[in-house]
């Protein structure tokens, strides 16, 4: 919510952190298939953070760095993920600017995407840019209207690089000091170069067919050529967010995407017209409507916190389209002394691609997976922080026999002194 700004002062506070994560690591299954490779290893994760805020300008500038080194090298990655934020305010007004560059690896990347890490972590780049802005009528009515950009390139020849763009309008009416009304239209489109099914089989060019190992074996071994796919997706949906207490929150919204999706091969048409075959893509251009559901329920009290959600929602995936994505997720703390922290998070997500032609291709990403960690904190001092956790995990896509497992233990020491803030 935006509040009016009065007076003006021209001082600046500065202010700097940097935090050091090392550790070591244990996955006795880390590409989560049936073939299990187990990995152990040790991973250092610097972060430096440094802000400046005045009475109308919020900056901030966010690095973090991982060095991950395993005794099978074929998984060693180097990542970044650098994220600037800014924030602007009128009186009325506020503009949001926020920019992002976070190169990691499938290893990563991938968990909660395709499920597909690979026998090693290749490396995935993403580029973001969001612009919003912010206007406050009264007290009880704003508006922000929001632009974003996103582009992914992955170096793994089984995943596709793709651009998402979106444009969002959101509307806030505000009830009570404890209940809060939102209506919301979106417009997206994704774009990817994937590589598509056609409807020729290769045995009838004289061609040997040997499907890919984890790919599902087809009689008719079709022929894939590079496909253009597009999807525009239009969204609407109505929200609520009501403060039941100061330390019980809940918020809701119910909608809509109405989703375009278009497939365009031209090298299937250069091919038929090569060749004298009708070489027809096996994906044909379609229409769906897919539910939208966030809700969410937050509790903070003095040494207990809990956030429970659940969602649907169409998502980009790296397989080359928009999948629809059904998820449950729990955090929750627990502070047992002045020193010492109980954790633990869960994610259960279904996932499917949109379309009944989309999901009759070889690139089906039709998957389930689950995770539940725990995990125990102690702080020796101001500064000096261990950590201990464990990881269990599962997924079963629609390729797999049968379920795949993965038990990970994490060991980390963390030095995290108090942020330094000076003024001009």
């Amino acid at each position: 919510m935006i509040t009016g700004l009065s007076g003006h002062s021209g001082a600046k506070e500065y202010s700097a952190q940097t935090v050091l994560r090392a550790g070591g690591e244990y996955d006795d299954n880390v590409q989560l298939t049936e073939e299990e490779i187990a990995v152990i290893g040790v991973v250092v994760s610097p972060e430096f953070n440094f802000g400046v805020r005045t009475e109308r300008l919020d900056l901030s500038l966010d690095t973090a760095l991982d060095f991950a080194r395993f005794d099978k090298s074929g998984f060693n990655s180097d990542d970044q993920d650098v994220r600037l934020i800014s924030a602007y305010a009128f009186e009325y007004d506020v503009f949001n600017a926020s920019a992002q560059l976070k190169r990691d690896s499938t290893r990563t990347s991938e968990t909660l995407d395709t499920g597909v890490v690979g026998l090693q972590a290749d490396r995935r780049e993403a580029e973001n840019l969001t612009l919003a802005w912010q206007h406050l009528f009264t007290e009880k009515h704003s508006v922000q209207l929001s632009a974003s950009y996103s582009d992914v390139e992955n170096q793994s020849v089984r995943l596709s690089d793709y651009d998402y763009s979106g444009l969002n309008a959101l509307y806030t009416f505000v009830v009570s000091d404890r209940i809060r009304l939102t209506t919301q239209l979106s417009a997206t489109r994704f774009k990817s170069d994937t590589f598509g099914p056609t409807r020729f089989g290769v045995r009838e060019l004289g061609i040997n067919c040997v499907p890919e190992p984890d790919l599902p074996f087809d009689p008719n071994c079709p022929l894939f050529v590079p496909t253009e796919i597009r999807q525009d997706s239009y969204g609407l949906n109505f929200g609520m967010e009501r403060d039941f207490t100061k330390t019980v929150l809940f918020s809701i919204a119910v909608g809509a995407n109405y989703v375009e999706s278009d497939f365009d091969s031209q090298q299937a048409d250069i091919f038929s017209q090569q060749s004298g075959f009708d070489l027809v893509t096996g994906l044909e251009s379609e229409d769906d409507i897919a539910l939208f559901l966030s809700t969410s329920l937050r509790y903070k009290g003095e040494r207990t916190t809990l956030n429970l959600s659940l969602s649907s929602n169409t998502n980009p995936s790296s397989y080359g389209y928009l999948s629809l994505s059904n998820q449950i997720s729990f955090n929750g703390g627990y502070r047992l002394t002045e020193r010492s922290d109980l954790f633990a998070r869960f994610v259960l997500i279904d996932s499917e691609s949109l379309g009944d032609v989309v999901n009759a291709s070889l690139q089906s990403n039709d998957r389930t997976y689950g995770s539940v960690s725990v995990g125990f904190s102690y702080m020796f001092t101001e500064k000096w922080f261990v950590e201990a956790s464990y990881r269990y995990r599962a997924q079963n896509r629609e390729v797999f026999e049968d379920i795949a497992k993965s038990n990970t233990a994490f060991l980390d020491v963390v030095y995290k002194p108090q942020k330094n803030t000076w003024s001009r």
